[in-house]
């Protein structure tokens, strides 16, 4: 599943939009967030680690790295 799919997944179960994603990284940031930039950066699969990790923030996840067991 790529990252976007994932955030689109996140949104979904916290019922915001991508819209309303922006508006809270606004008010963290001090800084406006166009919902039209994150769109785009998620669409063409290019969006940067620490601009995931702020946007889990605001949703209230963390990225947790797990080693894989061996088979």
């Amino acid at each position: 599943m790529t990252i976007r799919k994932k955030i689109k997944n996140i949104l979904t179960n916290e019922d915001l939009t991508i819209k309303g994603l922006a508006e809270n990284l606004s008010q963290k940031k001090g800084t406006k967030i166009n919902p039209d930039s994150i769109s785009q950066k998620l669409l063409r699969d290019s969006i940067k680690y620490k601009d995931v990790e702020e946007i889990l923030d605001i949703l209230g996840y963390d990225i947790v790295f797990v080693k894989r067991k061996n088979l």
